[in-house]
């Protein structure tokens, strides 16, 4: 291992520069906060793609990734052996609100799915997708989130819409091939979730653009989010004063 000079290191990430391999422990302290980032593992004679979700990996919401201390988790996850010849099976025996949920979370480069563990302090009951909008992910529903999208790949698929005339069914494809080119068929389809959340994403940064992202009393009125066309001819802007007596109407 090129970080701790102890392990064995038999772990890489495709996405990090450079070719530094890691142990297990240090690959996943290395990614703390690089949850979208892809792993191999160095198995007899080649190297086979791991999720950082099979090493241990685990999404604290809230505290700055860091185990919530209103948890009722009985258990410090940080001293869980996490050298390479340990068996870890991330989770399966912890009680309370540190009951993690295997989030399917979708990316610019791929689908990825993390055990995610929720903050458990006062004030945060039923308070799931609050929590995911804080991270930077779009929950695909309010009410126990199992989807969610990075902002990123939201900004990116609205600005491929828009000027690349992508659709959300190729999109998605896209997506399903980045993740595994080899069996794309096995990747999460999140289609109908993407569709809906791009919906609500794209009225939402209308809403922002426009003046209305933060003033909840002041809903938008009709014409509000539209954008301003300066070839249409407008009175005051680009027409005449006398352009009632000086045009015909059908030629405006």
């Amino acid at each position: 291992c090129q970080s701790c000079q102890i392990g064995e290191g038999k772990f890489r990430c495709l996405t990090c520069s450079g070719d530094q391999t890691f142990c297990h422990s240090c690959i996943v302290k290395a990614h703390q906060f690089l949850p979208f980032h892809k792993v191999q593992e160095w198995v007899r004679k080649c190297f086979q793609d791991k999720s950082l979700k099979e090493l241990g990996f685990v999404w604290h919401m809230g505290h700055g990734g860091r185990r919530c201390p209103f948890s009722d988790d009985p258990q410090t996850w940080e001293n869980i052996p996490l050298d390479a010849e340990a068996v870890f099976q991330p989770m399966e025996t912890i009680n309370g609100l540190a009951i993690p949920t295997a989030l399917t979370i979708i990316h610019s480069t791929g689908v990825f799915v993390h055990n995610v563990v929720w903050c458990g302090c006062p004030g945060t009951k039923n308070q799931q997708h609050l929590q995911l909008l804080k991270a930077g992910l779009f929950p695909a529903s309010t009410t126990r989130p199992q989807t969610a999208f990075t902002f990123k790949v939201l900004d990116y698929f609205l600005i491929d819409a828009l000027e690349c005339k992508t659709s959300a069914s190729s999109f998605f494809e896209k997506i399903h091939w980045m993740t595994n080119n080899s069996f794309p068929d096995t990747v999460p389809n999140r289609y109908r979730e993407l569709m809906r959340v791009s919906w609500l994403w794209r009225d939402f940064m209308s809403q922002k653009w426009f003046g209305f992202g933060h003033d909840v009393e002041k809903e938008p009125g009709k014409g509000d989010l539209a954008w301003f066309c300066p070839a249409c001819p407008q009175h005051g802007i680009n027409l005449p004063a006398d352009w009632q007596d000086k045009y015909d109407r059908q030629v405006i």
